[in-house]
């Protein structure tokens, strides 16, 4: 087989297999370094093909990114449809409320959520992840309770506004602001008490016990 720039033998690829092959090596260094310490050449050795084949199929580092959030996104709103099905015995504000916190405190997927917002092209792109994720929460109410007791949609889209504000300053400011409170950021129980604090009160507000 011919050998490729890093020197490890290249293998047949279908553009499907390639193309999924990038994005998992993408999601990975994403992972450990975060949006802003991978780029794409390092991609592309990490996947075992050139840059010009990255860049066939993504043409710049933001398109990668952006790719890698959309089918993260995708993943998300399938375990909250799982989770829901799940959970049918649970009051459904705690239930939405514990997936909407458990999505949201994922630091690596705000992360690459909040670099993407920033680097985005050109300014208020439309987040096809973000109304996929509210459409989600949507069906998942549906199944647990009567179309009679449904929220509205301006409601639930709140309650994911407050939440992604919530969980952004949280993932991005916790170590300093929590150091600054002479708190130990490394300690779980922090993370907890706050998703407590902000379940209760996206519950509250999901199921009407607070005003508009």
């Amino acid at each position: 087989m011919d050998n490729n720039v890093t020197g490890r033998p290249r293998r047949r690829r279908t553009p499907e297999q390639a193309r999924e092959e990038i994005l998992d090596a993408a999601t990975e260094l994403i992972a450990q370094h975060g949006p802003d310490g991978v780029g794409l050449r390092r991609v592309a050795d990490a996947a075992g093909v050139t840059h010009g084949l990255v860049t066939h199929y993504f043409g710049t580092y933001g398109a990668l990114v952006r790719a890698v959030l959309q089918r993260e996104s995708q993943r998300q709103r399938e375990r909250m449809r799982e989770r829901m099905r799940a959970d049918q015995g649970v009051p459904y504000s705690a239930g939405m409320t514990g997936v909407l916190f458990e999505t949201l405190a994922d630091e690596r997927y705000v992360r690459l959520w909040a670099w993407s917002m920033l680097h985005a092209e050109e300014a208020g792109t439309y987040s096809e992840g973000l109304s996929g994720f509210v459409d989600a929460m949507q069906a998942g109410i549906a199944i647990v309770i009567p179309e009679s007791e449904m929220p509205d949609r301006a409601r639930i889209e709140q309650v994911v506004l407050l939440g992604l504000s919530a969980a952004y300053g949280y993932a991005l400011g916790k170590r300093s602001w929590l150091a600054g409170l002479g708190h130990d950021p490394a300690e779980p129980a922090h993370d907890t008490a706050f998703r407590t604090a902000l379940a209760s009160a996206l519950a509250g507000y999901l199921t009407g016990d607070t005003p508009r």
